[in-house]
């Protein structure tokens, strides 16, 4: 009796002809969890080994973003004198940095992700490494050293009012929803860059400049009515929104806001994971 045995199906190899379609994004979840310990330390040898052989070691990670928020509060309440009716320079910094900390955090993700494949690539070649942990410690990397900035914030708000909002509990899904956001620009930026070099000083560029084009520093009504619209346009105008809800105002302010972001995310996930699925058995082969 003859038996027929199935050929099996070839491996997918980096850099082979095999395109894999649709979002994906099960996919990615899966080998991320699966490589999670792999994730985690590779996330703390990127902050640890930015600082190694230095006197303060892992401190600067705590250094860098707090003097940052000083540098700020001092520049906009002490020297700008920048206050929000008549309301005093404290309650002024609680606005700003309940704007400034999760901008700081998009930034750094955006930034350092657009250079993760370019930067690691002996082992985006090697055939084996799943380089979506890649991006996910990217992602964690910026998670624990920009968390300090909201925790700071949140403690800072706590101090200034003297009383915690019930908006405080919204913090953990707003969280949530920011994180998928990150992971989605993460995948995007990662995958597209091997191929368009030039994204890491466009996104220099961009964020530089979009950091005035948010409301962080300054209330929508001092902007001339004409120009409003930017604001309004800019989805991450729309995060900013979100955090200061929950974070300042103690009160949904901006409930469209709430709904637009958590659109932007799902759809910034979405398309991240698909074109990141397309394209991450090519990368080796451009760089």
């Amino acid at each position: 009796m003859t038996v027929l045995i199935e050929p099996q199906a070839p491996k997918i190899r980096r850099a082979s002809d095999v395109i894999e379609h649709g979002i994906g994004l099960r996919k990615i979840l899966s080998s991320i969890t699966k490589n999670w310990s792999l994730v985690v330390t590779l996330a703390r040898r990127e902050l640890t080994d930015l600082h190694a052989g230095q006197l303060g070691g892992a401190i600067w990670i705590l250094v860098h973003p707090l003097l940052l928020l000083m540098v700020y509060g001092f520049l906009f309440t002490a020297v700008l004198k920048v206050r929000i009716g008549d309301r005093g320079p404290d309650d002024y910094l609680v606005y700003l940095f309940s704007g400034l900390a999760p901008w700081l955090l998009t930034q750094d993700v955006m930034v350092r992700s657009a250079s993760v494949m370019v930067s690691n690539i002996s082992i985006v070649k090697k055939v084996m490494f799943p380089i979506d942990v890649l991006v996910a410690k990217t992602v964690c990397a910026s998670l624990l050293a920009q968390s300090i900035l909201l925790v700071a914030v949140c403690l800072t708000a706590l101090i200034v009012r003297g009383t915690i909002p019930w908006t405080f509990v919204l913090l953990p899904i707003l969280g949530l929803i920011h994180v998928a956001l990150l992971f989605g620009l993460a995948l995007l930026l990662g995958s597209i860059t091997p191929y368009f070099r030039d994204t890491p000083e466009f996104l220099r560029v961009f964020t530089t400049v979009n950091a005035f084009l948010i409301p962080t520093m300054y209330l929508p009504q001092w902007v001339p009515s004409k120009l409003q619209f930017i604001l309004y346009i800019n989805p991450f105008s729309h995060l900013i929104w979100c955090y200061q809800d929950a974070i300042y105002f103690g009160s949904i302010e901006h409930p469209w806001s709430w709904l637009l972001t958590l659109l932007f995310s799902v759809a910034t996930l979405a398309a991240g994971a698909a074109v990141f699925i397309r394209l991450r058995h090519h990368i080796a082969s451009v760089l």
